[in-house]
């Protein structure tokens, strides 16, 4: 079947599906999404965990730990793929996650590994071994085993000591030639960490959070994003969770995300990540990530629709997979869908519509989509 509809720009787009025929959809039709940065393991588990009461990194950890050891793998697994079926259902098809290398016997790096088998004919997943409460502060030979077996190095050098920490992974990184994805200069302080992980590092960085350059003086702020740049590395921000753990609990409070403007318009590659959904790093969330993207738009002040990249063109140069699957959105445009942010009309996996919702909106006996699009176009 050829599918036929409207790309970003609204020029006519035609993809094929299984069936027979042709169906004009009218829809906008995009490149499926990417979330580059989640954490599987512990989404949905809100009810397990408790609220964080200081909505504050620190209390989601440790709330967090408490729970971890308790799971089996089998109970971790399951909660993986179930998180990521419902992101399948808003459209992502490729999710990286980060599993924690803290967990008793590598359960939740091992849990991430076994799901991303399960899910693949319908999700391109990647693993990245991540010490949550740090490399030395849990088992440094547990991380090195969790490093062999995922699909990329891991960090979060502010939990210990940064300098030991980022030496060890970029020598990992090194000697089993893969590449990192480091939680770096996440909070809301002045910490330069990324600048050593970029100096020592031999492979790929992707920096995650990055939120204190949302902090450095202009003139620091600028050198560190030409060394990115020089570099070719990445950033990934999670502008979700991100907002909500950063900024303080008093008067002024900062956005708490990194510099996405800032780094575009340098020429960094910037994607987005989902982070945390309904557990006590954030309270909230669906698996959404044209949520995620249109959080970005809000909080950055840029509703350019080429930010559309950020979860597809950006994400796929990033993840390194190909992507030949497309989301068809329940919209005739991108500003109506992000103003909307309706469930998607259907996902095409390699071919195969694999995700599908039938929802007939209705107010009174009107469609308040067409309501919605007449105003739009007056």
């Amino acid at each position: 079947m050829i599918l036929k509809g409207r790309n970003r720009v609204g020029e006519s787009i035609e993809i094929e599906a299984e069936g027979d025929g042709t169906l004009n959809l009218e829809r906008v039709i995009l490149p499926a999404f990417y979330d580059m940065h989640s954490h599987l393991e512990n989404a949905y588990s809100l009810n397990l965990t408790g609220y964080n009461n200081s909505s504050s990194l620190q209390e989601a950890v440790e709330r967090w730990a408490k729970v971890r050891d308790s799971l089996t793998l089998e109970e971790l697994k399951l909660r993986i793929e179930r998180s990521a079926l419902i992101e399948l259902f808003y459209g992502t098809t490729h999710i990286r996650v980060h599993a924690d290398t803290c967990s008793k016997g590598l359960k939740s790096v091992k849990a991430a590994i076994l799901a991303k088998e399960e899910l693949s004919p319908y999700i391109d997943v990647q693993v990245v071994a991540f010490p949550e409460q740090g490399i030395f502060n849990c088992s440094k030979e547990s991380f090195l085993e969790g490093s062999k077996i995922s699909d990329l190095i891991g960090g979060k050098p502010e939990v210990e000591s940064a300098g030991e920490h980022i030496k060890f992974i970029t020598k990992i990184a090194e000697k089993l030639g893969k590449n990192l994805d480091v939680h770096v200069d996440q909070g809301d302080g002045s910490t330069k960490f990324s600048e050593m992980l970029l100096d020592l590092a031999k492979t790929h960085v992707a920096l995650s959070h990055l939120t204190a350059l949302h902090f450095y003086p202009e003139e620091y702020a600028r050198l560190l994003v030409h060394k990115i740049k020089e570099k070719g590395s990445s950033v990934i921000s999670s502008p979700l969770t991100a907002f909500y753990l950063n900024g303080g609990n008093s008067y002024p409070m900062p956005r708490g995300i990194t510099r996405i403007n800032y780094l575009l318009s340098a020429g960094v590659n910037v994607s987005l990540g989902h982070d945390d959904v309904i557990n006590p790093f954030y309270p909230s969330g669906s698996g959404d990530m044209l949520h995620v993207l249109w959080m970005a738009m809000n909080i950055e002040r840029n509703f350019d629709l080429s930010w559309v990249n950020l979860i597809t063109e950006n994400a796929e140069k990033e993840f390194g997979v190909k992507n030949v699957d497309y989301v068809v959105l329940e919209a005739k445009s991108v500003v109506e869908g992000l103003s909307t942010l309706l469930p998607r009309w259907g996902v095409i996996r390699k071919g195969i519509n694999i995700a599908k919702n039938s929802m007939e909106p209705k107010v009174l006996d009107l469609n308040p989509m067409e309501i919605l699009r007449t105003m739009l176009n007056e």
